[in-house]
């Protein structure tokens, strides 16, 4: 049985010890795994183009990260170690082993630090715009990102909704800390994708491919970073093709 394009198959979440992690599953369930991960400030719907074209030949989970979409924060501090064990919650309660996984933005610094730390969980790893650090993205981008956090920082001080959208500039201005040495050390079949114009330096997209033994490397031309809607789909069949490798 599969969910239809509108529809996912199921949905649900997972409790965590503070939060509550919404996903939903799209595809037969009958086929390989393949978790999706949106960006910063998005929500599982935001890939809804590349969940359509995946579930064709893959069992899709798609995740809300805490904090987004349908998933509640929770107490703890947010970081990257924290939403990649948020995933493994997601895979232990639909009883999944190990499982290809698909990250945007945000969403492939989650994947890459799921390959860090538990490598066994992952089949193969794709990422689309994603950074190791918060010196992989351009000064420009940092430079922007430094003054919104300084501006949310005193109107959160009297606002829920400021702390929200603190928290969340917060991933990107003071994270992902993801250790390239501990990725070369998971030899897990990888594919990192970027836009020429993307917000995430080539030289440091190039860096997470070296990290990655093996791994397929794609940098889109003339593309910015939002590919999977304005690249769509490129992205799409590069992904695939990729996953029909590895499954082979």
């Amino acid at each position: 049985m599969a969910g239809t394009d509108r529809e996912p198959l199921s949905a649900g979440h997972v409790r965590t010890e503070t939060a509550h992690i919404h996903f939903e599953t799209y595809g037969d369930s009958a086929l390989a795994p393949l978790v999706v991960l949106h960006g910063n400030g998005e929500d599982l719907h935001t890939l809804d183009t590349q969940i359509r074209a995946f579930a064709a030949h893959h069992w899709v989970v798609a995740i809300d990260t805490r904090g987004h979409g349908r998933s509640s924060g929770g107490t703890e501090s947010w970081d990257f170690p924290l939403f990649s064990r948020d995933v493994l919650a997601v895979l232990d309660e639909l009883n999944i082993r190990s499982a290809h996984v698909f990250g945007y933005s945000d969403g492939g610094n989650i994947a890459l630090q799921l390959v860090s730390d538990h490598p066994q969980r992952v089949r193969s790893v794709s990422v689309v715009g994603a950074n190791l650090d918060p010196t992989g993205l351009h000064p420009w981008t940092r430079a922007v990102l430094i003054v919104q956090r300084a501006a949310l920082s005193i109107a959160a001080r009297r606002s829920r909704r400021a702390a929200a959208a603190l928290a969340k500039i917060v991933l990107m201005t003071d994270h992902p800390h993801i250790d390239p040495v501990r990725l070369r050390r998971a030899h897990i079949p990888a594919l990192v994708i970027a836009g020429q114009r993307d917000v995430v330096r080539s030289g440091h997209t190039e860096l997470i491919a070296r990290s990655l033994p093996g791994a397929e490397l794609h940098i889109l031309r003339g593309a910015k970073h939002e590919i999977p809607a304005e690249n769509a789909e490129q992205c799409n069949a590069l992904v695939l093709d990729f996953l029909r490798t590895v499954d082979a």
